[in-house]
């Protein structure tokens, strides 16, 4: 990573005021191999990131967000080349369908809200357009790679029909953020286990996450036990209604889970293909998170990164 002119950003990112960020004039701070930052995506993005998630304007939470916000930015330029590289197109409709979705189909309402808190609305579709664009190149980059033995999933719930035992499901929600060292590991530990004490896990999830879950409050549905890891199973088997998990560490990569709702579900002839189906595509999207979270890693590693 270059470092070049770094006052700039320096005061922008930490020494960043209430009052500046409102009228602050418009310039290149950071470059991303070809991609730029501007101080007007910085100001849009902090602004957009405390209101989604339910948070004041004020200096405390800006000097909370905005260091966070500023790597969040850098990631999605290097997504946006990363999607240009091998061409991937999302269709207008594509993201007006995950706005709905998103909104409740309630799209207008949030405009309109933008519009009257000074955030500008475009900036943000845009950077909803990367993300989706980014999850289907990682489709299309390893989507053939993804291999789940279907015979040992049909073994085990085989095992459980013949014995006939209670299967669990959790109603589950993510919160995923990235780290670059130990000691970026704890900061990010201790600062997300603050705010969702502080604040709640939904709340911290649209302020945090770097998992496109966090469009939905990080939410994941029901999911079924048999399609967790036993890593992340035995983290949250005993937890509670309503409690996070501690940090999960996979890769470069900090997961919390919380616990919504916790329900057993008898298996049977009439329910069994709808049960493997369900554990089929839960595993297959735990792979692609990793593969997600890998990618962007490897090309974090390979770019330059300048402060203007």
């Amino acid at each position: 990573m270059i470092l070049k002119n770094i006052k700039i950003f320096f005061f922008l990112v930490f020494f960043l005021d209430f009052s500046e960020l409102v009228g602050l004039e418009n310039k290149i701070i950071i470059k991303v191999n070809n991609k730029i930052i501007t101080s007007y995506e910085l100001k849009n993005k902090i602004l957009s990131t405390l209101f989604l998630s339910n948070e004041e304007l004020n200096q405390e939470n800006i000097n909370k967000t905005k260091a966070l916000v500023a790597r969040s930015l850098i990631d999605l330029k290097l997504k946006e080349n990363e999607v240009e590289k091998y061409k991937i197109e999302i269709s207008e409709n594509e993201v007006f369908l995950n706005l709905n979705s998103i909104t409740n189909k309630n799209l207008e309402n949030l405009k309109t809200k933008f519009k009257n808190n000074n955030i500008d609305f475009e900036v943000y579709k845009n950077n909803l357009k990367t993300e989706l664009s980014w999850r289907k190149l990682i489709f299309f980059l390893y989507n053939k790679k993804i291999e789940l033995n279907e015979s040992e999933i049909d073994l085990e719930l085989k095992k459980i029909l013949k014995d006939n035992k209670n299967n669990f499901e959790f109603e589950l929600s993510e919160l995923q953020i990235s780290f670059k060292d130990q000691n970026d590991k704890n900061k990010i530990k201790d600062l997300i286990n603050k705010e969702i004490n502080e604040k709640g896990f939904e709340n911290t999830v649209l302020k945090y996450s770097e998992s496109l879950s966090k469009n939905s409050q990080g939410n994941l549905g029901w999911v079924n036990a048999k399609s967790l890891s036993k890593k992340i199973f035995d983290e949250i088997k005993d937890l509670q209604i309503n409690e996070t998990s501690d940090p999960i560490v996979t890769g470069n990569t900090l997961l919390f889970l919380k616990i919504n709702a916790k329900r057993e579900v008898n298996l049977n002839n009439e329910n069994y293909d709808v049960l493997k189906k369900k554990i089929i595509e839960s595993k297959k999207n735990q792979l692609f998170s990793m593969y997600s979270n890998s990618h962007l890693s490897k090309i974090r590693n390979q770019s330059k990164v300048e402060y203007k």
